[in-house]
């Protein structure tokens, strides 16, 4: 969720000494930008579709490779570092020329029978093989692209990421043998040249192009469209460009416009995708167009992270949020007071897995649904939040890390890690909490009721209690995913 505050402070932290070297909006710039943004919605409004709460948008129907990816299920292999382009806006180093193994979400995966078997455990049905350049290792995405067949069939969809350099005939008609469903080619890497593009069309079922939204090329793109459609490409995939410590210094030459979110993204980029969404409506281009923006990564993309692993570390009494996080509620007393809760809870039937005492137990871990039994006159309710997240080892940062086989010579590890904890100490900003977040009332109304309950114990009060406000309103970072594209300022 938007938190102008903590978005601008932590765009301080990330980029560091940089901040100062990059461009900013000013108030009035982000007020005329958001303004011209919501003129270009307006302008494409009902004619295109909105996916994943609304945040991604296209004008046709998503690749099946992109459905999974919006549901969480996709996995990205990068086979590799090296590339044959040297792209301005690449987010990875260019400058390091040692080639590394194959990895996915920071586990080495060098052989494939133990990939199959990590995409088999955790329920993939999507496989995307990036790098560097994918084709520089041809001959092992071959071998991932047979084993993946052989032991998942049709059951999972597979492609492959390039610039197009070395995507030749013999190359393309071995990976359409082997069980490649889509080819999607970065035509930006080589001045939009669509050789690689018409060739590829005619041996794999599905092409793809998928680039950056480059401001300076707006023109050339726009020419390429009906190119692309006349060729029979599949979807043209813009995506809105990131900013990392490798490329910033090139965004920056180029006076662009950099973004206080939870990733830095660049305000031209996203003007530029969304007024070639417009032109191929204006002018009846068919070629469906999806606009994969920043936002849409940093939400959905790691939601389907901490989703896929949730299950395998969440506890009874624990509860999951919208945005993937694992929540804990607890309440600290004596052993006394809490094993009298535990008893108010067996005489309303609920199972004994839906609580659990900590060590000494002087802190007892209830499931939200018991909230409704406990007299929060008398008792604060912190709260807990976790991140679900794999390891190849375990990690002493995790709790209750988890070993997992992915077949008989390999494991992984899945664990918890602490990302947030807080307390809630009145009863109406705790009843407000079950009302937003358990409930899922309308916010409208349960603050206005939370202002109506707040009791303040002195004038003094009134800040306390905008202080509580503000701690609810922050909790939205955790539980919900968040909706549309991402506030300007």
């Amino acid at each position: 969720m938007i938190n102008k505050k903590f978005d601008i402070q932590s765009a301080r932290d990330l980029t560091g000494w940089a901040y100062t070297e990059m461009k900013w909006p000013s108030e009035s710039e982000a007020k005329e930008a958001t303004r011209k943004r919501n003129t270009l919605l307006q302008s494409i409004s009902g004619k295109v579709t909105s996916h994943y709460n609304g945040n991604k948008i296209s004008t046709g129907l998503l690749s099946p490779g992109c459905t999974t990816c919006g549901q969480g299920t996709w996995s990205c292999l990068f086979v590799g570092s090296l590339c044959t382009a040297h792209c301005f806006y690449c987010p990875q180093d260019r400058k390091d020329k040692k080639d590394r193994p194959p990895m996915e979400s920071g586990i080495l995966f060098d052989n494939p029978d133990d990939y199959v078997g990590y995409l088999e455990k955790f329920k993939f049905r999507g496989v995307g093989f990036s790098g560097g350049e994918p084709l520089l290792k041809f001959k092992e995405i071959l071998s991932y692209i047979k084993k993946i067949k052989e032991r998942l069939g049709k059951g999972i969809y597979v492609w492959v990421y390039t610039n197009g350099d070395l995507a030749d005939e013999k190359k393309l008609s071995a990976l359409k043998e082997a069980g490649l469903n889509e080819m999607r080619f970065d035509i930006a890497a080589r001045k939009y040249d669509l050789k690689g593009v018409a060739r590829a069309t005619a041996i794999i079922d599905k092409v793809t192009v998928e680039i950056p939204a480059i401001p300076e090329d707006y023109d050339i793109v726009k020419r390429c469209l009906p190119r692309m459609e006349a060729l029979g490409v599949a979807h043209l995939n813009l995506h809105q460009l990131h900013a990392s410590q490798y490329c910033y210094k090139q965004f920056a030459a180029r006076g662009y416009t950099f973004l206080h979110q939870p990733e830095i993204a660049i305000l031209e980029s996203e003007m530029t995708a969304l007024s070639l969404v417009k032109y191929a409506l204006d002018h009846n281009i068919g070629l469906p167009i999806n606009y994969c923006s920043l936002i849409y990564k940093h939400r959905l993309q790691k939601k389907g992270y901490r989703k896929r692993y949730q299950a395998f570390t969440q506890e009874g009494h624990e509860g999951a949020t919208e945005s993937g996080f694992i929540r804990r509620l607890s309440i600290q007393d004596t052993p006394v007071n809490l094993k009298k809760m535990v008893k108010v809870f067996r005489g309303k039937d609920c199972r004994d897995s839906l609580w659990s005492f900590n060590k000494n137990g002087s802190e007892l871990f209830v499931h939200h649904s018991l909230l409704k039994y406990i007299d929060f006159n008398k008792q604060g309710l912190f709260l807990t939040y976790f991140m679900p997240q794999l390891s190849p080892e375990r990690d002493e940062d995790f709790e209750k890390s988890k070993e997992i086989a992915l077949n008989g010579n390999r494991k992984v590890f899945v664990g918890k890690k602490l990302v947030y904890r807080l307390k809630l100490k009145d009863p109406a900003t705790i009843n407000s909490f079950r009302k937003l977040f358990i409930e899922k009332k309308n916010t409208r109304e349960v603050i206005k009721k939370f202002y109506q309950n707040y009791t303040l114990k002195a004038k003094a009060g009134i800040a306390d209690m905008m202080g509580e406000k503000e701690r609810l309103d922050y909790l939205k970072t955790w539980e919900f995913i968040g909706s549309g594209l991402y506030d300007i300022y």
